[in-house]
């Protein structure tokens, strides 16, 4: 399914018409639409850590440098997620968030957990102690990329009527619609109601329900492993 395809259920909706055309057409329905599902499209991409735009990156360390960027795509991290070092199987990296925190960190010499922390500043990783070379760091993030192309290439543009929308194209076609009429001054709580319905239903579909399985020696998200060794002495 396309952009086209979503476009003209919501236009045939609108105003009963069916254009052939839509992102490549001068018309003014369809220029408004077509801005309208960019708008749309991203606000429905960060409603949601999405299992269709996430992704999973490696940072190789160099040995020198404390800093690495941002993958190509990079919109954002998966919420409440790590990074992991996976050369050390108890835990990962420490996030400080806090800035302050992290000068703390760094004037004052702290010692820190191996394999050290991490923080996020002018759309960068930095990390704290500088990692050796080769030394990894694993992380999910979620992709700006929410469409593709003809040829499925990832993008995060609209540019032609053969772009498909990469989440679900119903979820588009109902924000068009009470977008297009809050836009034109209409009456579109009822649209509004139908598309919060629709995003919460794929929402709660998107990752699939989760099974406890009894005995399971994997640990669940949110849980960590036990200290293997005896705590203190005698």
């Amino acid at each position: 399914m396309t952009i086209l395809t979503a476009a003209q259920a919501a236009i045939a909706k609108l105003v009963g018409r069916r254009p052939a055309a839509v992102v490549s057409s001068t018309d003014e329905i369809c220029v408004e639409i077509t801005a309208l599902a960019q708008e749309a499209a991203v606000e429905i991409a960060k409603a949601c850590d999405w299992q269709e735009l996430t992704e999973f990156y490696e940072i190789t360390a160099d040995g020198e440098a404390s800093a690495y960027p941002f993958p190509s795509d990079y919109d954002r991290m998966v919420q409440a997620s790590e990074i992991f070092d996976p050369n050390n199987w108890c835990w990962g990296y420490h996030h400080v968030p806090n800035y302050s925190e992290w000068i703390l960190y760094e004037i004052r010499k702290i010692a820190m957990l191996t394999p050290g922390i991490w923080t996020i500043r002018k759309n960068q990783f930095h990390f704290m102690p500088t990692p050796a070379a080769g030394q990894k760091a694993i992380f999910p993030y979620i992709s700006k990329n929410i469409f593709l192309s003809q040829n499925e290439a990832p993008k995060d543009t609209i540019t032609s009527d053969s772009d498909s929308f990469v989440l679900d194209e119903r979820l588009l076609t109902l924000s068009l619609i009470w977008k297009y009429k809050a836009m034109k001054g209409l009456d579109y709580q009822q649209e509004v109601d139908d598309y919060n319905i629709a995003l919460s239903q794929e929402m709660t579909r998107n990752k699939g329900a989760r099974t406890i399985r009894k005995g399971c020696r994997f640990r669940t998200i949110g849980a960590y492993p036990a200290w293997p060794w005896p705590l203190g002495g005698v």
